[in-house]
């Protein structure tokens, strides 16, 4: 058995480089091999048998597989070994040294059952749970018949919810927590009830403020950890409180969505002239101006002139993923294109894990709430 998984592992990673210190940037498929590069624009390993990519954290990338023919989800390591096999077929990253990985029941209704693996392989716990969060300041949400509520790490819950209560992730310190009239509040880490059944979207904290819906109008705006509104909420779109910066949107008369940038108190950084807008990230928020999008700082300055077809966030790692005619890569935050990336049929940001877009539309309007 040993024997086979050595040559399992042997089949997946083709090519290895000595990368063991860098961190994976993002990974691309051409047919049916996938290449993974670092945030020095190398190539860490190439692989083949892999069906989907589902991220990068704490060491390990996730990914389906076929072994024994069957899908299989596992996690490789930084030059491409499988260093955890699970008994399911999907997953997601890593967070605080647990990973939730789950089996599909009923697929065509989106029902599954979940459960956890940690960081050396083991089982933490069975697939059981007809819902179940990743782990976040030490405890998840997990559900199941009998049994809803968070977990700490040891696995035992520590915060029990009523049949009614459904929980998301804890940010600094507070979760969200909804009831069966669709009616959403905040708890501490004791289970405490600390702001009331009174809103009407699930958030989470960042900056000390949340994003709120008004009842009637559903118009955002932010309140404090006590529940009392900061920013008042007469905007039609505004992402989380990032480094104390929002991007909120306002629809014109013409029903066309305008942009400006928002600091923590309110007050507005520029006027409302952007046509989309992203989160404000790393130091820098994505704007488009026209059909061309570039980047702004936290006074709303741009950051250089050069502009780009489609643009998204700058990571920690001072990079960010752009389009710019036949040409994909990642730019610095002097816009030059510092890893140019060969044509590909699929792109994955092992950052913020998610697919990375190679065309320039625009969404429907579905906006990123991180």
């Amino acid at each position: 058995m040993k024997l086979k998984f050595t040559l399992l592992i042997s089949i997946f990673a083709l090519f290895i480089f000595d990368s063991f210190a860098q961190t994976p940037l993002v990974a691309y498929k051409q047919g049916q091999e996938w290449t993974f590069i670092n945030s020095d624009g190398k190539q860490m390993f190439r692989a083949g048998g892999i069906t989907d990519v589902g991220g990068y954290s704490e060491g390990l990338i996730g990914a389906q597989v076929i072994l024994d023919r069957k899908l299989t989800w596992v996690y490789f390591d930084n030059t491409g070994k499988i260093k955890i096999r699970t008994n399911a077929e999907q997953g997601v990253p890593f967070n605080e040294g647990k990973a939730v990985i789950f089996n599909p029941v009923n697929p065509e209704e989106e029902m599954f059952e979940f459960g956890y693996v940690d960081s050396t392989g083991k089982v933490f716990k069975e697939i059981q749970y007809r819902d179940a969060l990743s782990f976040s300041e030490g405890l998840a949400y997990v559900m199941k018949d009998g049994e809803r509520g968070y977990i700490d790490q040891s696995g035992k819950i520590a915060i029990p919810l009523d049949e009614n209560i459904v929980g998301y992730a804890f940010s600094e310190g507070l979760a969200a927590v909804s009831n069966d009239n669709y009616k959403v509040g905040f708890i501490d880490k004791e289970g405490n009830q600390i702001i009331d059944f009174i809103l009407d979207i699930p958030s989470n904290f960042n900056n000390g403020l949340a994003r709120v819906a008004d009842t009637a109008t559903g118009k955002i705006g932010f309140i404090n950890k006590y529940g009392v509104v900061t920013i008042q909420k007469i905007y039609d779109e505004a992402y989380n409180m990032n480094e104390d910066r929002t991007m909120a949107g306002f629809y014109d008369d013409n029903y066309v969505m305008r942009w400006a940038m928002l600091d923590s108190k309110g007050l507005q950084i520029t006027d409302f002239r952007f046509d989309h807008a992203k989160s404000f990230r790393n130091g820098a928020a994505v704007v488009m101006y026209g059909s061309r999008w570039g980047y702004i700082d936290s006074t709303g300055q741009f950051l250089f002139s050069k502009n780009f077809d489609y643009a998204e966030s700058f990571g920690e790692n001072g990079l960010a993923w752009v389009v710019d005619g036949e040409q994909v890569g990642f730019v610095d935050k002097s816009g030059t294109m510092v890893i140019p990336l060969p044509k590909a049929d699929y792109y994955y940001d092992l950052r913020f894990n998610h697919e990375l877009k190679t065309s320039t539309k625009v969404d429907d309007r579905n906006i990123p709430r991180d």
